[in-house]
């Protein structure tokens, strides 16, 4: 892990490869996680890549109460994207301590319920289990929040 500095902070930086090979059964399974949310589904989220990627994600930290789109404009302003589903569970399973200090929300990947609430990935600890959980897009995100993202 290296640091960065972007936009007068500093993040850390974690190398993750993803294997876009890996169903995303495949993908929870690798995480090892204690408890995933049934509602996370290729079916909800459906994801397309091939092979191998590397990648260098950061965790953003706003340090305040934020809504998803206004998350999304402010890493979109430090050239950053938020992370897609089989991106945070590749994160997950490499460095799957973090999420243990503060939950990482993945806004790259959004799944519409029947009656239009969204919800996003979130990855947490629970009653000491690491969760695979669903966070709701239109909510306000706490400032202890990390936004999982990489550079565009």
């Amino acid at each position: 892990m290296t640091r960065e500095s972007i936009a007068d902070e500093q993040f850390i930086v974690y190398p993750v490869t993803v294997n876009y090979g890996l169903s995303l059964a495949e993908m929870i399974e690798v995480g090892k996680y204690d408890w995933v949310n049934d509602s996370i589904t290729a079916k909800h989220f459906p994801f397309t890549g091939e092979g191998m990627a590397e990648l260098e994600v950061q965790l953003v930290h706003f340090k305040r109460r934020i809504e998803s789109d206004d998350a999304i404009k402010k890493m979109d302003g430090m050239g950053l994207r938020p992370l897609a589903l089989s991106e945070l569970l590749a994160f997950g399973a490499k460095f799957p301590e973090v999420q243990r200090e503060f939950p990482i929300i993945a806004l790259g990947s959004v799944w519409r319920r029947r009656y239009g609430s969204r919800y996003v990935p979130v990855l947490w600890e629970y009653d000491r289990e690491r969760d695979l959980d669903l966070g709701w897009f239109e909510g306000r995100w706490l400032g202890f929040y990390r936004f999982a993202a990489v550079r565009k």
